[in-house]
């Protein structure tokens, strides 16, 4: 451990600015939320009312889960619970294997191993920062909630829950780190993971499997059940699974070589035979492409599963009525599950493509863009080589996602995959993004990328409890895809097309910039 606490002061200084907006925003976020609730619901019988309709809802159940208590306090952690462990959990994927496998990715790993530095500093250092902040977001929203009135030791446990929630995937991505050699699939594995856990807790509370929700720490984290019962037990489970893993991390640590992955890299060829810039961004592109269409498609078959037989189940009166609001006459209960769950799984395909499109990113800091452009391989084919994954791929995962929901529901595939494509505007939008700081600000592209996609899913959440609306709404995205399954649109063309021709817009200026500015290998 000889060197933690300077690698610590290493962290905190690179990251800095990231990791105070993360923890303001999120520790802030609650008492926003139940100073929302109050103001919205200011009596029980209003908040009763809510609690029923949003329960009556299967979408409301796949992305939330149930409500347990209809409080303030209780409402608010409906609300925030599975969201801030959702955004918790991705934030700390991204410094994990930022700080472990993407520093021996770039050899700066090596080089310090060189120095005084023990074996296992890096992965310590990295642990400790990362749960601090997630414990510090948690802790820092307990005196605002308390200040709304709520009280003081159910709003602990909240807090706890939420910081519990980024300690689970901060461990998963600590055990990803050591498996592969890259840290896109490092990665990837640990966002595939992530979802998978997620489908499985929607698919608990929607499918009617409540034992499955003690299956994963999104479970978790709404069983802790702050304001309606408190049960500080269930934070000894993320305890238990958080040590777990991070033990394992320790020692497989240990069993690898410096840059290396316990899954070892195949051997190529003894000649080249990749054809040209876009053979090779094939070859790095393709293992992770793969992950994450096996991951979506198995989330798209928990999802068919928990939507199949909604339609008998729930018809009822008031299930009826929610659906014929929501879609039309002629909505189903099961089209208006699939409509809200997919524009959440939508997102995270969003953050599928954001590892493509800043793989590129990638290959620079590590600077092995630079041997590449000193070959006959102009800067605009090099980049287009690996844009043209971060476009194609959101929809193969898209497709793959609608026909194994479509598939495992029993209804119309086809129409199934074309609502679920219908997403693939919003997603390229955010690719655009991407790929235009890419341009202008290397060095940043990654940080505020997956800051710009934080904040979308920020003003959806903010949305829903009337905090934003107006233009700041419609800023995002997913806003402007029609519901194709409950016939969103009169014509879903126009703001398709719109969407494409903007994410076509950035892409392009991005494009434009690399060309006219200097390479930044430096991370």
């Amino acid at each position: 451990m000889t060197g933690t606490w300077t690698l610590i002061r290493l962290i905190l200084r690179r990251d800095r600015v990231p990791l105070l907006v993360w923890i303001a925003i999120s520790a802030a976020l609650p008492a926003a939320i139940a100073s929302s609730t109050t103001a919205l619901y200011p009596d029980q019988a209003a908040r009763d009312s809510f609690a029923a309709a949003s329960m009556s809802n299967p979408a409301q159940l796949a992305t939330r889960g149930p409500i347990y208590d209809a409080s303030v306090g209780g409402l608010t952690a409906w609300t925030l619970g599975s969201s801030l462990a959702l955004v918790g959990g991705l934030v700390s994927v991204l410094m994990m294997i930022r700080h472990t496998r993407g520093e021996e990715e770039t050899g700066r790993r090596e080089l310090l191993a060189s120095g005084v530095v023990g074996r296992h500093a890096p992965l310590a250092a990295a642990l400790a920062v990362v749960l601090t902040a997630n414990l510090l977001l948690g802790l820092l929203a307990v005196p605002a909630l308390v200040g709304n009135g709520l009280p003081a030791g159910s709003s602990l446990l909240f807090g706890l829950s939420v910081a519990a929630g980024g300690w689970a995937f901060t461990a998963v991505a600590a055990v990803t780190a050591q498996l592969t050699a890259g840290s896109a699939a490092a990665r990837g594995i640990a966002l595939a993971a992530g979802g998978l856990l997620f489908a499985l807790r929607s698919l608990a509370d929607a499918g009617g499997v409540a034992w499955a929700a003690w299956l994963t720490p999104f479970g978790w984290v709404r069983l802790t059940m702050p304001y309606a019962g408190d049960r500080w037990w269930v934070l000894g489970l993320i305890a238990v699974f958080v040590a777990a893993l991070a033990a394992a991390a320790f020692a497989l640590s240990t069993r690898r070589d410096v840059a290396g992955g316990l899954v070892s890299a195949r051997p190529g060829p003894a000649t080249g035979t990749l054809p040209g810039a876009f053979g090779l961004a094939a070859r790095l592109h393709r293992g992770t492409l793969a992950g994450f269409a096996i991951g979506f498609g198995l989330m798209g078959v928990l999802l068919g599963v928990a939507a199949r037989g909604l339609d008998t189940q729930l018809d009822t009166p008031q299930f009826r009525e929610l659906a014929a609001t929501v879609g039309g006459a002629d909505a189903r209960i099961s089209e208006v599950f699939f409509t809200f769950v997919m524009y959440v799984f939508s997102q995270l395909v969003a953050a599928a493509a954001l590892v493509s499109a800043l793989r590129a990113r990638g290959e620079e800091a590590a600077g092995r863009a630079e041997l590449l452009l000193s070959t006959p391989v102009g800067r605009l084919r090099w980049g287009l080589s690996h844009l043209v994954f971060a476009v194609a791929g959101p929809a193969v995962l898209l497709t793959a996602l609608g026909a194994a929901a479509g598939l495992s529901y029993g209804g119309d595939t086809v129409r199934v995959i074309v609502a679920t494509l219908a997403y693939l505007p919003a997603v390229w939008t955010v690719v655009g993004i991407a790929t235009l700081l890419f341009g202008v600000l290397p060095r940043q592209a990654t940080a505020v990328s997956w800051t710009v996609l934080g904040l979308v899913l920020l003003v959806d959440l903010l949305a829903e409890f009337k905090l934003a609306g107006g233009l700041v709404l419609e800023l995002s995205p997913f806003v402007h895809v029609p519901a194709m399954l409950l016939g969103g649109a009169a014509s879903p063309a126009p703001p398709l097309l719109g969407l494409t021709a903007v994410a076509a817009a950035l892409a392009g200026a991005g494009m434009w910039f690399l060309r006219r500015r200097d390479l930044a290998p430096s991370a």
